[in-house]
């Protein structure tokens, strides 16, 4: 083996590690933000009741962007987890 520290080493892939995570998840971020309102989801596939663009599906789970109990939910499919839209609850729930 070549005659570079095996501590840097172990540091230099634990630090492009944590990297690539924060990456992944400042993208998966983006694209929740990135959603369309519900309306604008309902409107732009001609649909009456959110339904699943991949799967078909009625059933849905919803989430906040930020943490929990945000105002600001994420809604994807139950079944094949695909992000559909996003809305702004008014009431505490």
């Amino acid at each position: 083996m070549s005659n570079f520290p095996y501590p840097i080493l172990v540091a230099a892939i634990f630090l492009f590690g944590c990297l690539a995570v924060l990456h992944i998840h400042r993208r998966q971020q983006d694209a929740q933000r990135d959603l369309p309102q519900r309306d604008e989801y309902l409107a732009a596939h001609h649909q009456q009741t959110p339904a699943c663009l991949r799967c078909t599906s009625t059933d849905t789970r919803e989430f906040g962007l930020h943490e929990g109990d945000d105002v600001q939910r994420i809604v994807a499919c139950k079944k094949c987890d695909q992000l559909m839209y996003r809305y702004r609850r008014t009431a505490a729930a």
